[in-house]
Parts: C-alpha cells; structure tokens; sequence
C-alpha cells in the first residue's frame, strides 16, 4: 500500500461525523467530515497492486480514525464491472448474464436501484473485500460510484455532458446530452493520447460536438499538466468540478469532488 496525500484538518471535529469510503482496484481512499459534507477533517488516498484482507488490514492500522465511532459511513464501490439497466427490462434472474455472462465465484453480484432515475445499477464486489468491510464498518451504506456520480447530473444540456473523474491509472466517464443519460463506462490510461481516444470516439458514438458539449473534471488532473493542455486542445467548454470542502492550499478542490459527493450523502 502507498500512501498518495493524507490531509489532517487542525481543526475541533465536534459533532455528528461522517465517514466515507471509496474502493477500487488499485485505489483506497477516505473522508471525515460533518454531516453536511462543508468540512472536512481527515482525508486519506492510497494505492495498491490489489485490495485485499491484508491490504485493508494494513489500511486500518496506517489510519486509527477509522476505529473511531461515526454517525454514519457511506462506502463507494469504484470496481470497473458495473452498468446501468433500464428498470423497465431489469429482471433480478439475468443480473450475473448482463454483467460479466458467468459467476465468478471470487465476486458477488450486487444490484442497486438508482434514486430518481428509472435504473438498476448491477456491479461485482470481490467476496473477501465485502466481507472484510462488513465487518468492521457494520452499519455502513453501500453504493457503486456509477450510482453516486449519476446524482451530480441535475440538467442535462442539449449539447450534451461529459463527466470525467481521474484515478491514478484509469478514469470514469458518464455521459449525457439530448435530455438523456447515454453511458457510465470506466477507462484504463497511461498517456493523455489515450484519454483524447475515449472522449473524441464518445463523441463521435453519440453525435456530441466538441464545440458544445460541456466537459466536467474531477480526480487527479492537474490545470498545469500536459493532460489538460491537450484536453482544452480539442473541448471549449471546460471545467473542474470542485469539492464543497476546504482540503488545504497545497491541493486542488477537484482532487476529492467524489469523496464530497458521498459525504453528502449522509441523511
């Protein structure tokens, strides 16, 4: 495990607090905050080679304020498997057939409904991973990060939307325009010709002009990189889209715009 930032707030955490968590493939991170998601006062990203019981164990040592007693934990699940299904058609028997055509019996299958919006979100979760966290945060709420970055999406502009959230090594991408949701699909990338690829073909696929449509960022992409410089190359109307929260100066107000946007998940 690799710690990329670690944020403590010298600030008096009183009150109602709220922990969040997202998960992925390479990727751990967690948020303390108020109920209302304006404050923050621990944050935490790491990476790994592959999340597992022993990696998560190391996680919770690295980080006693996990052990703490919150008001609520929200957890994000960010693993790539994961797709929307129109409520209409969904039937629970198919779930396994949609998404990956066989049970992988290292996984288990985990469908959603999305809260306004007429979708089921179907996703896989590795066993030991569900299990782990199900043990140490019991009365947590779970949620696939599709299903979470779909609520962000209030107006759905007839040029059309992109939003994009970086990991280290991929991205999430979802996608609407002409009064409709269009897709949710997650990106490997090494290079910014890559993330160039995936967004001019999605363009291309749902006949969105580049001159239009609106570009939202999120992640770990920084204004000064060689990413946004090409990006801005080809997208006139560009974007971050910032966290509520304070992290400190030292770090952009995108870098954790998903782990506000759990937080406030909170009830």
């Amino acid at each position: 495990m690799k710690q990329l930032f670690h944020i403590s707030q010298n600030t008096n955490a009183s009150g109602q607090q709220v922990l969040s968590i997202r998960l992925g493939e390479k990727h751990g991170c967690f948020a303390i905050s108020n109920k209302s998601g304006s404050e923050l006062y621990e944050l935490a990203y790491c990476s790994a080679d592959r999340w597992d019981e022993k990696e998560l164990s190391n996680w919770l040592a690295a980080y006693p304020s996990l052990t703490n007693s919150f008001y609520e934990c929200q957890v994000a699940y960010d693993f790539p498997d994961g797709l929307f299904v129109p409520a209409a058609v969904y039937k629970q028997e198919e779930a396994t057939l949609l998404l990956n055509g066989d049970n992988n019996s290292g996984e288990n299958i985990i469908t959603e409904q999305v809260s306004g919006w007429q979708f089921n979100t179907i996703y896989a979760v590795p066993k030991e991973i569900q299990q782990w966290l199900s043990q140490k945060f019991p009365a947590a709420k779970y949620r696939h990060q599709y299903s979470l970055e779909i609520r962000t999406i209030h107006t759905i502009r007839e040029g059309g939307m992109l939003l994009v959230d970086f990991r280290k090594d991929d991205l999430t991408v979802m996608v609407a325009g002409g009064g409709k949701f269009l897709l949710a699909q997650c990106f490997p990338y090494s290079t910014p010709d890559d993330v160039l690829y995936y967004l001019l073909k999605i363009c291309r696929q749902f006949s969105l002009s580049q001159q239009e449509v609106v570009v939202e960022l999120s992640g770990l992409v920084d204004k000064q990189s060689s990413l946004y410089r090409e990006l801005y190359q080809y997208f006139i109307h560009i974007a971050f889209r910032d966290a509520d929260w304070e992290a400190g100066s030292e770090y952009p107000a995108h870098f954790f715009t998903t782990l506000n946007d759990l937080a406030k998940c909170a009830s």
